[in-house]
């Protein structure tokens, strides 16, 4: 049985399961950094919410001997673990109005999301691209956000011009950027687990401080969570050459931070290891969805410039 033919008749087997009166559908869904996925939503009368069911990994289950049956009540298991018995006024979504002040900017791959961003606004900024997200937070869900695309924008009867507008200026006032150095951090959040832990359980952190004694610093944000959007902002990175004292590369080391190197630290000749390091950390230590790019960067204060090192 093909991919196509598992979805038909999954969704089938589920349907007659849960009864006729509820909405079984399947849609494609976008994710950053990952291929297009076949999400399953069921609702019941009265229900306007349902957790997604991702059903490509379902098929690989298939491929491996597990039956329809079986994977069906897999499915309804992972649906009652998750379901919200309850409707929410969903209203707000086709009024521009009320979700303007909630959404925000982030930054990711332009070439990983090629396919994602055919149907998002979007901007280009050298390799990665600027997309926008309208953040809230529900008592029954906790805090989530929804990636806006073009059929939004179009039901707003907006700009894109607009929506870029309001998101940068939205995440300059609800996410305040933070340059730290990489010590600090380390000193804020892992104070207790440096204490006495062995050098390869903390393999992420202590791998920077490997060029000797050279200050490393971090942009992000107050929340450290898609904090790298810090890097289109010229103010910020001038001040964080004013920080520095220095022009600086920047290392994309994932969507929530880029780390901060001063260009005094290091040699013209051993910037190329810069590349094998950001090359390695996406690798073998970021999550693949958390990817922000492979390329560095470096600043120049006295022009105001951000380009490719080359």
């Amino acid at each position: 049985m093909n991919y196509s033919t598992f979805i038909q008749q999954i969704t089938k087997e589920i349907k007659g399961r849960v009864g006729e009166s509820a909405r079984v559908r399947v849609d494609p869904i976008l994710k950053i950094n990952l291929p297009v996925l076949d999400g399953m939503t069921i609702l019941l009368p009265g229900e306007n919410t349902s957790p997604t069911i991702y059903l490509n990994s379902y098929y690989q289950e298939y491929l491996e001997g597990s039956s329809l049956s079986v994977i069906a009540e897999e499915i309804l298991t992972f649906y009652r673990e998750h379901r919200r018995a309850c409707s929410f006024d969903l209203s707000f979504l086709s009024d521009f109005e009320q979700m303007k002040d909630q959404i925000v900017c982030r930054l990711i791959n332009y070439e990983k999301n090629r396919s994602l961003l055919k149907s998002v606004p979007h901007r280009c900024f050298l390799d990665l691209a600027i997309v926008y997200y309208f953040q809230t937070e529900n008592p029954p869900f906790g805090k989530s956000s929804l990636l806006v695309q073009t059929s939004h924008i179009e039901r707003w009867g907006i700009s894109a011009d607009l929506l870029h507008t309001t998101a940068i200026r939205n995440t300059r006032r609800l996410c305040p950027f933070q340059i730290t150095t990489l010590a600090r951090l380390l000193e804020n959040t892992l104070e207790d687990a440096l204490k006495g832990t062995p050098e390869d359980t903390l393999a992420i952190p202590l791998f920077w401080f490997g060029h000797g004694h050279t200050p490393m610093y971090i942009l992000t944000n107050k929340d450290m969570c898609y904090g790298a959007i810090n890097m289109i902002f010229d103010d910020i990175l001038y001040t964080a050459a004013d920080q520095l004292e220095s022009d600086f590369y920047i290392l994309p080391s994932s969507i929530h931070e880029c780390l901060l190197l001063p260009v005094t630290a290091w040699e013209d000749s051993e910037s190329s290891k810069l590349q094998e390091i950001v090359s390695e950390i996406n690798r073998d230590y970021v999550d693949s969805t958390e990817v922000l790019g492979d390329h560095i960067y470096r600043y120049t204060r006295d022009r105001h410039e951000l380009r490719f090192e080359v």
